[in-house]
């Protein structure tokens, strides 16, 4: 009997002392982009965006992971507006004081461009983002993405690289 009350107990504790639970993280921000298309010579624009997502997930102990959704809007230098709605998978490091870090491989993304006759098929991308968890409730981010696509124009087919540097604050809610 006192050994299935010593385990009983053992188990509360080290689930209590774990903290797993879920994660949800909305965030929002602003970003810079360079896009490069990539042609006999390689066109590169820069663009400013804004940028609205939320990472949802599990975390356990010191770990978190689960997916991202994004969604960037941005206006390059010629005012043509564009529409990024990326998905991502994220596995994330929280130290218990001031930081935090993920790291997330892009699952799909949707180009919708203001540019016509150009069609955008996603390839792949990465992105890796620090968080300063110094302040209560918040946290101020920083994080850089790289986006690939294939760009095709006409019967032609590009390479089209976008890539961003975002800074934006979160209210990471663990529970």
């Amino acid at each position: 009997m006192k050994m299935r009350l010593l385990l009983v107990l053992s188990l509360v504790m080290v689930a209590n002392a774990a903290k797993a639970g879920f994660l949800i993280d909305p965030y929002i921000g602003l970003g810079q982009s360079k896009s490069t298309l990539d042609v006999a010579s390689d066109q590169e624009e820069t663009s400013s965006s804004t940028v609205l997502g939320s990472r949802l997930g599990y975390s356990f102990i010191l770990l978190s992971g689960g997916i991202d959704y994004q969604i960037m809007n941005t206006k390059d230098s010629n005012e043509e507006d564009a529409t990024l709605n990326n998905l991502s998978a994220f596995v994330g490091v929280d130290l218990p004081i001031l930081f935090r870090f993920w790291a997330e491989y892009f699952l799909s993304s949707n180009l919708a461009s203001d540019t016509d006759g150009v069609d955008f098929a996603f390839k792949d991308g990465y992105g890796l983002g620090i968080g300063f968890t110094g302040l209560p409730f918040v946290s101020l981010n920083l994080e850089i993405e790289a986006l690939n696509f294939d760009a095709e124009i006409g019967s032609n087919e590009f390479d089209y690289t976008v890539a961003s540097t975002i800074l934006s604050v979160s209210m990471p809610f663990d529970f």
